[in-house]
């Protein structure tokens, strides 16, 4: 089972993501985009394919057993379509199969924390309306999905609440 962090910038998955590994003693697969954008590189279709693929063997070098992922495909894809437009047939027909997987539940963080500053992040007004694009997605693909959402400590705890509520 992956347990996926997920939703738009600076609303706090990777902290989640470190809490929610550290909690149940497990490994956690970091987001491939902080290790391969640059802050001082203008960045191409091509590094979102090659993010794509990367992503994609980060999930299939995973443990069987239950593991954290800082974002997966979703994050990709949907950023393709909000910086480039519509997804090449490639990235697409990867997404749809990749959406067919259901040993995945999804972390939604809704951005309801102060947007903080880094180089690697572009949208700090229209949040709500990614985190929208985000649940809009899960929604449509029928996957299992809970909100987190609240300040430090209580994301945690939302997010344990609703894991135990699916049997984690």
């Amino acid at each position: 089972m992956k347990l996926v962090l997920t939703g738009p910038e600076c609303s706090g998955k990777t902290t989640l993501a470190t809490q929610l590994a550290e909690h149940y003693g497990v490994s956690i697969a970091p987001e491939p985009a902080r290790e391969h954008l640059q802050p001082e590189k203008v960045y191409k279709p091509s590094d979102l394919l090659q993010l794509a693929a990367t992503q994609c063997r980060l999930e299939i070098n995973a443990s069987p057993k239950l593991q954290v992922l800082d974002t997966d495909l979703q994050n990709i894809y949907l950023w393709w379509q909000e910086k480039f437009g519509p997804a090449p047939t490639t990235l697409q027909r990867c997404y749809a199969d990749y959406s067919s997987q259901r040993d995945r539940i999804y972390l939604l963080c809704r951005p309801d924390i102060p947007w903080e500053f880094d180089p690697l992040r572009e949208n700090p007004r229209d949040r709500d309306r990614l985190y929208q694009l985000y649940r809009d997605d899960l929604t449509a693909r029928k996957l299992t999905y809970g909100v987190i959402e609240g300040q430090a400590g209580r994301r945690l705890d939302c997010a344990l609440d609703f894991l135990q509520q699916q049997g984690i």
